[in-house]
């Protein structure tokens, strides 16, 4: 469609080149495509070149406006902390600070590393109570390992109380395996109450059970000595028969 007889085209002009003042009212425009100085590269004469997002979609936004909003958001809460936390000070020295002072003490406390005590066993009576008893056992196994002092004072004892040994010799045997059999106990007990004491569990309970069970086995080794000596078998019978 033209635009008058002037030679305006409706097709705005993007000549690069120099290009005549429009009449008042008209606006530059491109010549038709014919045109030798027609360049479809140029832009439009008469008016200023578009800036980024001039001629967007309606409801369109500028993302770097928008970040940049956010950041001076940020900004400006973070300086607005910053001058909080200086202030706090003062508003501490009011009325309030006494009633402020009790959580401040209750973070030293939680600072603090938690004593021995607590890091292990159920409650620190378990602690010592499972360490209590877990010495004397010691102390038992260390007895066991004089094996002909203990071997003498069970043939003492069989003999003021029942009767005289054929082999009393068999007994260093017999007292042998049950030190053996004393200490895997002690160690496998110890082992458990370690674990138990580490994972803050009651403990206490599992060397009372490894002091039976060990005085269990312990004794086994000495009744099979004595069952098969003579002079002890035929007391045996005496008395059972009543004779």
């Amino acid at each position: 469609m033209s635009g008058g007889t002037d030679g305006w085209s409706a097709v705005p002009a993007r000549d690069p080149g120099h290009v005549a003042d429009p009449p008042a009212g008209q606006e530059a425009r491109r010549t038709p495509a014919t045109s030798a100085d027609a360049d479809q590269r140029g832009r439009v004469h008469g008016r200023p070149a578009p800036q980024y997002g001039e001629y967007a979609p309606e409801g369109w936004v500028n993302p770097v406006l928008v970040e940049q909003e956010r950041l001076e958001h940020e900004e400006r809460s973070r300086a607005a902390d910053e001058r909080a936390a200086r202030d706090q000070p003062a508003r501490d020295r009011g009325p309030r600070a006494g009633a402020q002072r009790p959580s401040a003490a209750t973070d030293d406390a939680t600072a603090r590393p938690t004593p021995v005590a607590g890091r292990f066993g159920a409650t620190p009576l378990d602690v010592v109570l499972t360490v209590g008893l877990l010495v004397i056992g010691l102390w038992s196994v260390v007895e066991s390992l004089a094996v002909g002092t203990t071997a003498s004072t069970i043939r003492t004892l069989v003999e003021r109380q029942y009767t005289e040994l054929s082999d009393p010799a068999a007994l260093s045997t017999a007292v042998l395996v049950r030190a053996v059999v004393l200490v895997v106990v002690f160690v496998l007990v110890a082992w458990w109450s370690i674990r138990r004491l580490r994972a803050r569990r009651w403990t206490f309970w599992v060397p009372l059970l490894g002091g039976v069970v060990a005085s269990v086995l312990g004794i086994v080794p000495v009744m099979v000595v004595l069952l098969q000596d003579p002079a002890f078998t035929a007391y045996v019978q005496r008395m059972a028969t009543g004779g």
